[in-house]
């Protein structure tokens, strides 16, 4: 099974202007179409004192925080319009927006760094740092510094 991604970078950069607002909420939610996010979700969010967002869906309580990605990432979302017959048949994923920040949530706890997508954004800096040249640092304790 192949999966093939539908974009191009200039449709990335024209929709890093307008960015999508994007929330990871741990609940299963059928349907895939336009929602009022802004009127019936985001207008009920409260920020506490800590920078931590208390919100609930279906009655359950949320607990989230605000992410950023690093100044050299951009996330990007795909949609996938025709769903295959079997497992075993290519998927097309068609580009559908671009971000540079999200909100995460949590059921009733504290975003922590436990939490996997906090993992996943300590690991991109810490990436960038093993992947750094390594000439630099040979230049710079070859000086005295």
């Amino acid at each position: 099974m192949a999966i093939n991604l539908n974009f191009k970078s200039a449709d990335v950069k024209a929709s890093l202007q307008d960015p999508a607002k994007l929330h990871y909420i741990p609940a299963t939610i059928r349907g895939d179409g336009p929602a009022k996010v802004e009127q019936y979700f985001e207008s009920y969010t409260e920020e506490l004192e800590d920078k931590t967002l208390v919100n609930a869906l279906r009655g359950f309580p949320l607990r989230g925080k605000r992410f950023t990605l690093p100044p050299a990432y951009s996330g990007v979302m795909f949609q996938e319009t025709k769903k295959p017959l079997s497992a075993d048949e290519e998927r097309t994923m068609t580009f559908a927006g671009a971000f540079k920040e999200f909100t995460y949530w949590n059921y009733d706890k504290i975003p922590s760094k436990n939490d996997a997508f906090e993992k996943a954004l300590d690991w991109m800096e810490l990436s960038d740092v093993l992947h750094e040249p390594l000439e630099e640092r040979d230049e710079a304790k070859s000086d005295g510094k």
